[in-house]
């Protein structure tokens, strides 16, 4: 009998909750301040006691870093979106999903839009990238693009028939996105 070189695993334990639920705020605190101790300093200074509280506060943060006027902290907050993602439950992701995908503000828009490029799989991203890809905004319509490419073998025949529905948008940009999406395809 021979003898394993590596040891067996423990298993792996799964997170809290309160880590999941404070994992938006702290993202997004760190993205305001650059500190997250910010965050909990602006929440009473106790995270286990306004356990409640944090993921509506850590909502409006995101929603307010997403509406801020300097275009490079709505990039680094659409950057950091998966990663907040990740850390919600899959109800509480698809509720946030279909929030900002729907939202009447451009700038949430295009954040998802660029966020479901590399968000982890959730059911209804695909639908808000069908979603998305008739947005009026061009630049939501390019990173839809992107996200449907990079996206592409989730489900293949949804989000190909987005790539053939951009390469025929208005907007030069999206076609010129969209066909070169469908030629690596």
């Amino acid at each position: 009998m021979r003898r394993r070189r590596n040891p067996p695993r423990p298993p792996r334990r799964r997170r809290t909750t309160r880590a999941a639920i404070l994992a938006p705020a702290a993202v997004a605190a760190l993205l305001a301040v650059g500190d997250p101790a910010a965050a909990f300093a602006a929440d009473g200074g106790s995270p286990a006691g306004e356990a409640r509280s944090a993921p509506a506060s850590g909502a409006a943060q995101l929603m307010r870093e997403a509406e801020h006027p300097d275009p490079e902290r709505r990039v680094r907050l659409a950057s950091a979106l998966p990663e907040v993602l990740s850390a919600m439950s899959d109800l509480e992701r698809a509720r946030f999903v279909r929030d900002w995908a729907t939202s009447p503000s451009g700038r949430l828009r295009l954040a998802m839009a660029r966020a479901l490029r590399y968000a982890p799989n959730t059911p209804g991203c695909v639908t808000a990238i069908e979603h998305l890809a008739g947005d009026r905004d061009a630049a939501v319509r390019v990173a839809v693009a992107e996200a449907a490419w990079l996206r592409r073998r989730e489900q293949p025949r949804r989000l190909i028939a987005v790539l053939h529905r951009l390469a025929e948008d208005d907007h030069p940009f999206v076609r010129e996105v969209a066909r070169l999406a469908l030629g690596d395809a």
